[in-house]
């Protein structure tokens, strides 16, 4: 089954918001947090995910904030999702380690592999642009 976790769901908010600013100014995580509900020190370790992999920038200071770092048109979906998971995103049991499937101990976690890896693949050919216009 296909699961996405609160931090990936939020890594896609986050990076949606962004999106949506036409000005490309630098926008405050708590603007955002606030807007979605999140807690400010949960989307603080998302940002610095996405930051790490070169999706957003970030400046300090009172007119501080984040901002998409790449053109709309160059990040894509799977880049987002792969900066923040930390797990297979297809999980068939209760079989795992760190997140990840044993596929040596379930009769289904090879295939499931397979599908996580194909899934991965078609959406990093999802541009942003694509996905939010």
């Amino acid at each position: 089954m296909l699961r996405f976790s609160k931090r990936e769901n939020y890594a896609t908010i986050l990076i949606s918001e962004l999106y949506t600013d036409i000005n490309k100014k630098f926008i405050p995580l708590s603007q955002i947090a606030q807007k979605h509900g999140i807690s400010i020190l949960f989307l603080r370790n998302i940002a610095l995910d996405l930051k790490k992999a070169g999706l957003i920038e970030a400046i300090e200071g009172k007119n501080g904030g984040y901002r998409l770092k790449k053109s709309k048109n160059k990040i894509r979906i799977g880049e987002v999702i792969e900066a923040v998971t930390h797990r297979s995103l297809f999980s068939c049991c209760q079989n795992t380690k760190n997140g990840k499937c044993q596929a040596n101990s379930c009769p289904h976690g090879f295939s499931l592999q397979r599908l996580n890896n194909e899934f991965l693949e078609k959406i990093s050919k999802i541009t942003l642009q694509d996905a939010l216009s």
